[in-house]
C-alpha cells in the first residue's frame, strides 16, 4: 500500500469518520440519548481495539511462535484494561467498564499464549519441486524428519525452505545434503 493511500485512509476514518459521528450525534440526538449513543459508539471502538490481537493469537497458535506478539504489548494492554475497568466501575459507567473486562480477558489469554509458546521450536517446512514439473510439493516439517527421509527425497530439487525464524538461514542453495547436515546438528 502506498503512502498516499495510507494518508487517504487515515483522513477518511479519523477526520471524516469522527466528524460524521460528531455531527450526527450533535444534531440527531438530545440530552441523555446523546450520551447513550456516544457511549455505544465508544464501546464498539474499545472492543475492536481489544479484539484486534485475535488474529495474532491465531497465528501464534498456528505457527507455535510468539515473534509477532510481544509480551510487553500484551502486558500493558492488560494493565490498561484493568485501570480503565476500575475507573468505569467507580464512576458506574458501564460503557467504560464492560469493554475493558473483555480487554482484561484477551490480555490474560495473550500472556498465557506467550508463556506456552515462548520456547517452542519453530516449524520448518520443506517444499520440493519435482524435476521437469511446475508443481511444488510440501514434504513436512524438517525438525520431525529423520535423515533417512531426507535421503529419500534428495532426487527432487529443493526450491524453498520456509522457516518461521527469519534470523536462521539454511546453508547452501537448498541442497538436500546441506539440509540433512543442518538437521543432524539440531
Amino acid at each position: 500500500m502506498s503512502q498516499l493511500s495510507t494518508i487517504m485512509i487515515i483522513l477518511l476514518l479519523d477526520v471524516f469518520g469522527f466528524g460524521a459521528m460528531l455531527l450526527l450525534t450533535l444534531f440527531l440526538t438530545k440530552g441523555s440519548k446523546r450520551l447513550s449513543v456516544i457511549g455505544w459508539i465508544s464501546l464498539v471502538f474499545n472492543i475492536s481495539v481489544f479484539a484486534a490481537p485475535l488474529g495474532i493469537m491465531k497465528r501464534v497458535i498456528k505457527t507455535k511462535s510468539v515473534e509477532f506478539m510481544p509480551l510487553s504489548l500484551s502486558f500493558f494492554l492488560t494493565l490498561n484494561a484493568i485501570m480503565w475497568f476500575f475507573y468505569g466501575l467507580l464512576l458506574n459507567d458501564y460503557y467504560i467498564a464492560l469493554p475493558n473486562t473483555l480487554g482484561f480477558l484477551f490480555g490474560i489469554i495473550q500472556m498465557v499464549l506467550y508463556l506456552i509458546y515462548r520456547n517452542a521450536k519453530r516449524n520448518k517446512l520443506m517444499k520440493l519441486q519435482e524435476p521437469n514439473s511446475h508443481e511444488i510439493i510440501e514434504i513436512g516439517e524438517i525438525s520431525r524428519m529423520e535423515p533417512s527421509e531426507l535421503n529419500h527425497i534428495s532426487s527432487g530439487a529443493v526450491t524453498e525452505i520456509a522457516t518461521e525464524d527469519p534470523n536462521r538461514r539454511e546453508e547452501g542453495n537448498g541442497n538436500p545434503k546441506n539440509i540433512m547436515d543442518s538437521h543432524s546438528n539440531m
